[in-house]
């Protein structure tokens, strides 16, 4: 076999990617996987197996780790290197690589094998799905209100921002890309990537990214307690955890709705900007028109079964015309 067909499989790549698995690893690299095989392995054993023990060689393992093709583990003050796979090296290409070199129709199929691959490796959608949820080890649990983001920014030991990976591999709208918060320092790794702000900075983000009609997510549940962890700032069409909530059917389960939307329709001024925001069409024309202050208007029609809860409608109704208000059973964070 050639050497790209003994790097996918050992790398565990889909099928369709082969063509071109040479933007996501070197040859370099390819050759290294192969040999690495299943083993793990020491610097000094990976030496010995390519007769050259250098800095070059040390900076070149780092490197491959740095990029997800090497995982590494320290035991007894020994370095050992395993080989990683094609779902964390396409996330991590897809953030900081040249992903766009990539024919769209491609990413689409990556976007799509992606998708699965995340519905198959968090099994705990299924304790949502059998009416126990449980939110241990899970993410983005809560929607939540953009005031209390701000609350976990200030409560948050550490913030760093990184670029979305639903975002870049879905591509499905024209929302900002830099938009997950990373709020403790035991959720960045020494390969996490992304920039360091100010609590004013993240406030200012959050801020941007609400105006943009983003919603967001976060937790965990307990984080007044525990600390904050991660806050994502999501849109429907892009992010994995909405597109897995609608194919598993966990609306307001997972992520978790603690508030809903009441409309006043007499207070309404018809300007649709709660249409345009909404990504559940909880807010929708009727496909009939009404007169408002002199104009004839599309007529906005509010269906409260499809409300999530996040909020930005009200953030945006230039009229006061919406207001939330707590679910039964939906905790104050």
């Amino acid at each position: 076999m050639s050497l790209i067909e003994d790097f996918s499989i050992v790398f565990e790549a889909p099928d369709f990617i082969k063509p071109y698995l040479h933007f996501f690893a070197t040859e370099e690299e390819m050759q290294l996987v192969v040999m690495l095989g299943k083993e793990s392995l020491s610097i000094e054993t990976i030496a010995a197996m390519l007769l050259r023990n250098d800095k070059e060689l040390e900076d070149f393992l780092e490197q491959a780790y740095q990029r997800y093709i090497l995982n590494k583990e320290i035991k007894e003050s020994t370095v050992y290197y395993t080989v990683g796979n094609f779902y964390h090296r396409l996330k991590n290409f897809c953030l900081f690589g040249n992903y766009h070199i990539i024919p769209r129709k491609v990413r689409k199929e990556l976007d799509a094998w992606d998708f699965a691959e995340y519905l198959k490796r968090n099994d705990y959608f299924r304790k949502v799905i059998d009416a126990s949820p449980e939110y241990d080890n899970c993410h983005n649990e809560w929607v939540l209100l953009l005031q209390e983001v701000e609350d976990m920014i200030d409560a948050a030991s550490v913030i760093r921002v990184l670029p979305c990976d639903c975002k870049m591999l879905a591509d499905n709208c024209d929302h900002s890309r830099e938009i997950c918060l990373v709020l403790d320092e035991n959720h960045i790794s020494d390969r996490s990537g992304g920039r360091e702000l100010s609590k004013e900075e993240a406030k200012q983000l959050v801020r941007k990214l609400d105006r943009e009609g983003l919603m967001h997510t976060g937790g965990p549940p307990n984080w007044q307690e525990t600390g904050p962890s991660v806050v994502c700032n999501c849109c429907t069409c892009c992010c994995y955890p909405f597109r897995a909530a609608k194919h598993l059917e966990t609306k307001g389960k997972w992520p978790k709705s603690r508030y809903i939307a009441v409309y006043n329709k007499s207070q309404c001024i018809q300007c649709g900007l709660c249409v345009s925001r909404c990504g559940f069409s909880a807010f929708d024309f009727d496909g009939t028109d009404v007169e408002k202050t002199g104009k004839v208007k599309k007529n906005v029609l509010f269906n409260p079964e499809l409300c999530w809860g996040c909020g930005i409608c009200v953030n945006a109704c230039p009229s006061q015309a919406i207001r939330l208000i707590r679910i039964a059973g939906g905790e104050t964070p």
